[in-house]
């Protein structure tokens, strides 16, 4: 019983944390060159955000092993909620460094949001973390509308329409401070499962932390600039590029459904190497001008990254048990932000010196590389072809 009210309070605390990730995400940018009027320091609120979630990742961990998870969530949740009507008092008083304060403190709550999933797996068999996973996964799909239809809904009826969001979503942050009152410190679960780590995970930790890490890397460093080009440079509306960034984002969520049913047929190395390839062929779809281009190929990337990032997280999850989960969830978390914070950061200044063209071009490279990292790695560790014994 405890285990399911956990369950349930912490994914609707991810519907509300990722609605508020993905909205930052998706207007930190344009706030970015509206506030600082520089197309180079444009995508900086979002690699505060990302950087500032990637440096707090260690920190996190470590704090809920001090003091518990329930605490450390409820502490973030408000914090969050500060951040976001700080946010919005920046962007009304045209603040761009206040703004990127607000920011900052925002991707330190984004630290404690990653932990959701770690915390919801605690307690239960290993042989869940797929379904569970994909429950995550669904909670995060659920989490894109809220912010990103606001947006939408908004433009043109207020010119303070971001404010307003920004306001709205830290009330939301807010009550699910209220929610995680109810969450339960998991030692009284977990005690009662005897989880032991699997020897092929174990080995492969540092492969997948580094396929995980490049995974988010590929994905920021298309799905940051693209409003910009979007709106910026192609002059299309921010309700269009609003649209794109939703299909991605639920192609990047939602393909966890199958995910399940797909090990059961193919190997976790197999379907690896399925996203890989669909990141592949999204980089250069997103070479077809229009808006037909950039909703397919930035959708083919979300694929693509879900099934790397959710067989890296398995993985990595089945690789430690005990105290020593904490520093392995820590460190993988860091990595990843770190990864994505680059890339988010260098985006702008990228697409102003190499274009679009040459952004996807440096892109296909990174893509080309996982690939090639991925093939040796499975190739050297011999990899069950049925998911459950991995």
């Amino acid at each position: 019983m405890i285990t399911t009210i956990n369950t349930w309070v912490l994914l609707l605390c991810q519907v509300i944390g990722t609605a508020s990730m993905v909205s930052i995400q998706f207007v930190g940018s344009l706030m970015g060159k509206e506030l600082a009027m520089d197309m180079r320091l444009a995508t900086l609120p979002v690699a505060v955000q990302v950087m500032s979630s990637a440096l707090g990742g260690w920190p996190a961990s470590q704090l809920m092993r001090r003091f518990g998870r329930r605490a450390c969530f409820i502490a973030s949740a408000l914090l969050g909620a500060g951040s976001l009507a700080l946010a919005a008092r920046a962007v009304l008083g045209v603040d761009f460094w206040l703004f990127c304060a607000a920011v900052c403190g925002f991707g330190l709550h984004g630290a404690f949001v990653q932990q959701y999933r770690f915390a919801i797996l605690e307690g239960q068999e290993s042989g869940n973390a797929p379904r569970l996973l994909t429950r995550v996964q669904l909670a995060s799909a659920a989490g894109i509308f809220p912010g990103l239809s606001l947006f939408g809904f908004l433009e043109g009826r207020t010119s303070h329409y971001v404010p307003w969001v920004l306001l709205c979503l830290a009330v939301l942050q807010a009550m699910a401070a209220l929610a995680l009152v109810a969450y339960q410190p998991q030692a009284a679960v977990s005690s009662e499962v005897s989880f032991t780590p699997d020897a092929r995970a174990r080995a492969l930790y540092w492969p997948m932390v580094v396929m995980g890490a490049g995974a988010f890397l590929v994905m920021s460093l298309l799905m940051v600039p693209t409003p910009l080009q979007m709106c910026g440079i192609e002059q299309f509306a921010v309700r269009q590029a609003s649209w794109v960034v939703q299909v991605h984002l639920l192609c990047m969520y939602l393909p966890a459904l199958s995910i399940g049913a797909l090990l059961k047929r193919v190997s976790i190395a197999q379907l690896q190497a399925g996203g890989l390839l669909l990141l592949l062929a999204g980089y250069l779809l997103s070479w077809v001008q229009g808006f037909g281009g950039h909703l397919v190929g930035l959708g083919l990337v979300g694929v693509g990254w879900c099934f790397v990032f959710v067989t890296a997280t398995t993985l990595v999850m089945r690789s430690r048990s005990g105290a020593e989960r904490f520093r392995a969830q820590g460190v993988n978390d860091l990595c990843i932000f770190t990864a994505s914070g680059v890339a988010s950061l260098s985006s702008g200044a990228l697409l102003s010196v190499l274009g679009w063209n040459g952004l996807l071009q440096l892109g296909l490279i990174l893509v080309l590389g996982l690939i090639a990292i991925a093939w040796l790695v499975h190739r050297a560790v011999s990899a069950p072809s049925q998911a459950p014994s991995v």
